[in-house]
C-alpha cells in the first residue's frame, strides 16, 4: 500500500473530513487554514481561512455548508461552492438536526460548557444576516456536575449523547430528557477521540493507553487494544457490520509527542489495523517519511481506504491494495 501524499500548510494538521459521497476531502491546521482536496488525485480545489487554529470540521451531507471549530473559541460558516465566509462566534459543533458546542475554558475560573443549537434557526439567520456580526441564538445548556467535556456526539437516532473529559471520562445521557445514564472512567487522562461505528452497534476511544471499545447503549468495555505510546486518533471502517464481506476493522495512530521525538529512538508513528472481534492487531503501516505524530484519521466511505492528518503540514491518502480484500489474515 503506496499511499501520496497533499500538503496545504507547515504546521500540524489537527483533523481530517472526508464528505458523504467520499469525492472530497478536508483537511485543516493550526494555522487557521482549510484546504479542500480532491480525493482521486490530491488536486487541491479550494481553501479557507478560519478565525483561529481549527480543532473541529463538520459538514452537511450536500457538501454545501462547511462548519469549523477553532481553539480561539469561535465557529466558522463557509459555502463550500463559493468559498465565502459566513457569520462566526458561535464554537464548534456536532450534530444533525441540532448542533452541540463544546466550549473549554481558557482560564481556570470558567466553566467547561456543552450547548445544543437548533440547525434550522442558525441557518435562517445566516440567510437573513448579510454582515459578519455575531448572531444572536438561543440555545440549551448541558453541564454535567465536574465533568471538562472535550468532544460529545450524538448517539443513536439521536435519543443519547456521549461526551468525553479531560480526565479520561465517558459520560453517556438521554435526549431530551438529559439525564445521565452511566459515567465510566475510559482512559489514563484525556480522551484524544471518540468514534461510532456508522451503524451505532460499537463506539471506539483513543488515549494515552491505547484504544478501547464498548457498547455505545450502555458504555459497557468489549474490547481493548494498548499501545506503549500515546493514541490521538481511531476510525471505524464503514465496513465493520455490513452483511457481505464486512471488515471488522477498526485504525487507530498517534505517536510521541514532536517535541519528545529528540529524547527517544522508538517513536511509534504507526498506523494499526485492528480487528474488532478477535481483539487482534492484523497489520501496521509506517510511512519511512513521517517526520511527526498522527492527529487525525477518516475513513472512505466505501471502506476502501483512509487519509491521515499528521504534524508537518501532510495528509497522507491510503488505498487498500488486493491483500488486504483477498488474505485471510484482513477477513
Amino acid at each position: 500500500m503506496r499511499p501520496f501524499h497533499v500538503r496545504g500548510t507547515d504546521r500540524a494538521i489537527m483533523t481530517v473530513k472526508i464528505n458523504y459521497d467520499g469525492d472530497l476531502f478536508f483537511t485543516a491546521s493550526q494555522d487557521g487554514g482549510i484546504n479542500c482536496w480532491l480525493t482521486e488525485t490530491g488536486e487541491r480545489l479550494g481553501n479557507y481561512k478560519a478565525s483561529g487554529a481549527v480543532k473541529t470540521l463538520d459538514l452537511t451531507d450536500n457538501s454545501e455548508l462547511l462548519v469549523s471549530g477553532s481553539l480561539e473559541g469561535s465557529v466558522d460558516f463557509f459555502q463550500i461552492n463559493g468559498g465565502k465566509k459566513r457569520p462566526n462566534g458561535l464554537s464548534f459543533s456536532f450534530g444533525d438536526e441540532n448542533l452541540i458546542i463544546v466550549y473549554q475554558p481558557m482560564t481556570s475560573t470558567i466553566n467547561y460548557e456543552t450547548r445544543i443549537l437548533k440547525v434550522q434557526e442558525i441557518l435562517d439567520k445566516i440567510k437573513l444576516r448579510q454582515t459578519q456580526d455575531v448572531l444572536e441564538i438561543t440555545d440549551t445548556l448541558i453541564t454535567p456536575d465536574k465533568f471538562k467535556t472535550t468532544q460529545a456526539s450524538w448517539g443513536y437516532l439521536n435519543q443519547t449523547i456521549v461526551m468525553a473529559s479531560t480526565e479520561g471520562e465517558l459520560l453517556l445521557l438521554s435526549y431530551p430528557q438529559k439525564q445521565e445514564i452511566r459515567r465510566v472512567q475510559v482512559h489514563d487522562g484525556e480522551i484524544k477521540q471518540f468514534t461510532f461505528a456508522k451503524d451505532f452497534s460499537i463506539l471506539a476511544t483513543a488515549g494515552n493507553d491505547g484504544c478501547k471499545i464498548f457498547d455505545p447503549a450502555t458504555l459497557q468495555l468489549l474490547r481493548q487494544f494498548k499501545y506503549e505510546v500515546p493514541m490521538n486518533a481511531v476510525a471505524i471502517s464503514p465496513l465493520f457490520n455490513t452483511e457481505q464481506k464486512p471488515k471488522p476493522h477498526l485504525i487507530v495512530a498517534g505517536g510521541i509527542p514532536a517535541r519528545e521525538t529528540a529524547r527517544t529512538k522508538f517513536q511509534g508513528f504507526d498506523i494499526h489495523i485492528c480487528n474488532v472481534i478477535y481483539e487482534e492487531e492484523v497489520g501496521k503501516l509506517l510511512n519511512p517519511n513521517q517526520i511527526g505524530p498522527i492527529n487525525a484519521l477518516a475513513f472512505f466511505p466505501d471502506g476502501k481506504g483512509f487519509i491521515t492528518g499528521e504534524e508537518g503540514g501532510y495528509s497522507r491518502v491510503y488505498k487498500f491494495d488486493q491483500t488486504y480484500w483477498e488474505n485471510d489474515l484482513f477477513k
